[in-house]
Protein backbone atom coordinates (compact mmCIF):
# COMPACT_ATOMS: atom_id res chain seq x y z
CA UNK A 1 0.00 0.00 0.00
CA UNK A 2 3.13 2.17 1.02
CA UNK A 3 4.34 1.92 -2.64
CA UNK A 4 1.09 2.58 -4.18
CA UNK A 5 1.28 5.50 -2.08
CA UNK A 6 4.30 6.74 -3.47
CA UNK A 7 3.74 5.65 -6.82
CA UNK A 8 0.80 8.06 -7.21
CA UNK A 9 2.67 11.09 -5.56
CA UNK A 10 5.03 10.56 -8.39
CA UNK A 11 2.14 10.19 -10.97
CA UNK A 12 0.50 13.82 -9.72
CA UNK A 13 3.99 15.60 -9.37
CA UNK A 14 4.65 14.63 -12.71
CA UNK A 15 1.27 15.82 -14.48
CA UNK A 16 2.15 19.01 -12.34
CA UNK A 17 5.03 19.19 -14.40
CA UNK A 18 4.03 18.63 -17.64
CA UNK A 19 0.81 21.41 -17.04
CA UNK A 20 3.74 24.11 -16.49
CA UNK A 21 4.26 26.83 -19.00
CA UNK A 22 6.72 29.19 -18.66
CA UNK A 23 6.36 33.37 -20.09
CA UNK A 24 9.05 33.63 -22.86
CA UNK A 25 7.57 36.89 -23.71
CA UNK A 26 5.27 39.12 -21.37
CA UNK A 27 1.95 40.84 -22.69
CA UNK A 28 3.69 44.20 -22.26
CA UNK A 29 6.59 42.94 -24.23
CA UNK A 30 4.99 42.30 -26.38
CA UNK A 31 2.72 45.25 -26.72
CA UNK A 32 6.22 47.07 -26.11
CA UNK A 33 7.23 45.80 -29.67
CA UNK A 34 3.82 46.56 -31.45
CA UNK A 35 3.83 50.12 -31.19
CA UNK A 36 7.86 50.18 -31.47
CA UNK A 37 7.18 48.21 -35.11
CA UNK A 38 6.95 51.57 -37.02
CA UNK A 39 10.43 52.76 -35.64
CA UNK A 40 13.96 51.92 -37.64
CA UNK A 41 15.03 48.62 -36.21
CA UNK A 42 18.33 49.01 -34.63
CA UNK A 43 21.17 47.30 -36.49
CA UNK A 44 22.82 44.11 -36.18
CA UNK A 45 26.33 42.92 -36.63
CA UNK A 46 26.61 41.93 -40.01
CA UNK A 47 25.88 37.95 -40.47
CA UNK A 48 29.10 35.62 -42.41
CA UNK A 49 27.66 33.05 -45.24
CA UNK A 50 30.33 30.85 -43.38
CA UNK A 51 28.63 30.75 -40.44
CA UNK A 52 26.56 27.57 -39.02
CA UNK A 53 23.10 27.37 -40.18
CA UNK A 54 19.95 27.87 -38.41
CA UNK A 55 16.82 25.71 -38.44
CA UNK A 56 13.35 25.54 -36.89
CA UNK A 57 12.68 22.11 -36.15
CA UNK A 58 9.93 22.07 -34.14
CA UNK A 59 6.89 23.99 -34.88
CA UNK A 60 6.98 22.09 -38.01
CA UNK A 61 5.82 25.03 -39.77
CA UNK A 62 5.97 28.79 -38.93
CA UNK A 63 2.89 29.59 -41.42
CA UNK A 64 0.25 28.31 -39.17
CA UNK A 65 -0.72 30.05 -35.77
CA UNK A 66 0.43 28.19 -32.79
CA UNK A 67 -1.64 27.86 -29.70
CA UNK A 68 0.09 27.90 -26.31
CA UNK A 69 1.69 25.99 -24.66
CA UNK A 70 3.85 24.68 -27.82
CA UNK A 71 6.97 23.19 -28.06
CA UNK A 72 10.05 25.10 -30.39
CA UNK A 73 13.42 23.23 -30.95
CA UNK A 74 16.02 25.15 -32.81
CA UNK A 75 19.46 23.31 -34.48
CA UNK A 76 22.82 24.92 -35.63
CA UNK A 77 25.26 22.95 -37.64
CA UNK A 78 28.14 24.65 -38.08
CA UNK A 79 30.20 24.52 -41.45
CA UNK A 80 32.90 21.35 -41.68
CA UNK A 81 35.75 22.11 -39.52
CA UNK A 82 34.06 24.50 -36.93
CA UNK A 83 32.42 23.71 -33.84
CA UNK A 84 29.48 25.75 -32.02
CA UNK A 85 30.07 28.17 -29.51
CA UNK A 86 27.05 28.07 -27.16
CA UNK A 87 28.54 30.91 -24.69
CA UNK A 88 27.97 33.52 -28.14
CA UNK A 89 24.03 32.40 -28.22
CA UNK A 90 21.94 35.35 -28.35
CA UNK A 91 18.09 35.81 -28.47
CA UNK A 92 16.29 38.95 -29.06
CA UNK A 93 12.85 39.55 -28.91
CA UNK A 94 10.57 41.77 -31.51
CA UNK A 95 11.20 45.15 -32.88
CA UNK A 96 12.93 46.37 -29.76
CA UNK A 97 15.38 43.98 -29.98
CA UNK A 98 14.92 42.95 -26.56
CA UNK A 99 17.76 40.30 -24.65
CA UNK A 100 15.94 37.39 -23.61
CA UNK A 101 18.75 35.19 -24.34
CA UNK A 102 18.98 34.40 -20.54
CA UNK A 103 14.96 33.86 -19.94
CA UNK A 104 15.11 31.49 -22.98
CA UNK A 105 17.95 29.39 -21.90
CA UNK A 106 17.18 29.04 -18.34
CA UNK A 107 14.21 26.92 -19.48
CA UNK A 108 15.63 25.48 -22.54
CA UNK A 109 17.13 21.83 -22.66
CA UNK A 110 20.53 22.65 -24.40
CA UNK A 111 21.67 19.28 -26.97
CA UNK A 112 25.08 19.34 -28.81
CA UNK A 113 23.18 20.60 -32.09
CA UNK A 114 20.80 22.83 -30.25
CA UNK A 115 18.12 23.26 -28.22
CA UNK A 116 14.47 22.15 -26.77
CA UNK A 117 11.82 24.74 -25.38
CA UNK A 118 8.25 23.02 -24.20
CA UNK A 119 5.42 24.62 -22.91
CA UNK A 120 6.18 27.97 -24.25
CA UNK A 121 3.34 30.14 -23.76
CA UNK A 122 3.71 33.79 -25.19
CA UNK A 123 0.80 36.62 -25.55
CA UNK A 124 -1.77 36.32 -28.69
CA UNK A 125 -0.41 37.73 -31.76
CA UNK A 126 2.54 37.89 -33.85
CA UNK A 127 5.91 37.47 -32.63
CA UNK A 128 9.58 37.87 -34.17
CA UNK A 129 12.44 36.39 -32.64
CA UNK A 130 15.69 36.57 -33.94
CA UNK A 131 18.38 33.94 -32.67
CA UNK A 132 22.39 34.25 -33.44
CA UNK A 133 25.36 31.47 -32.63
CA UNK A 134 29.12 31.78 -33.85
CA UNK A 135 31.07 29.01 -34.19
CA UNK A 136 34.47 28.04 -33.24
CA UNK A 137 35.88 30.14 -36.04
CA UNK A 138 33.98 33.07 -34.88
CA UNK A 139 31.58 33.11 -37.90
CA UNK A 140 27.84 34.41 -37.48
CA UNK A 141 24.84 33.86 -37.90
CA UNK A 142 21.27 34.65 -37.42
CA UNK A 143 17.73 33.68 -38.06
CA UNK A 144 14.66 35.35 -37.76
CA UNK A 145 11.68 33.63 -36.56
CA UNK A 146 8.13 35.23 -37.32
CA UNK A 147 5.63 33.29 -36.02
CA UNK A 148 1.43 34.01 -34.91
CA UNK A 149 0.20 32.82 -31.64
CA UNK A 150 -3.82 32.51 -31.50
Amino acid sequence: MKKLAICMFAIGALQVQSSYAFELVTKAEANASKLASAMQEAEFSPVDPRGPAIQVIDPQSLDVPLTNPFKMEVLFKPQQGASLDFTSFKALYGFLKLDITDRLLKEATKTPTGIRLANVDVPSGRHKLLLSIKDSKGHLSAKEIIFKVE
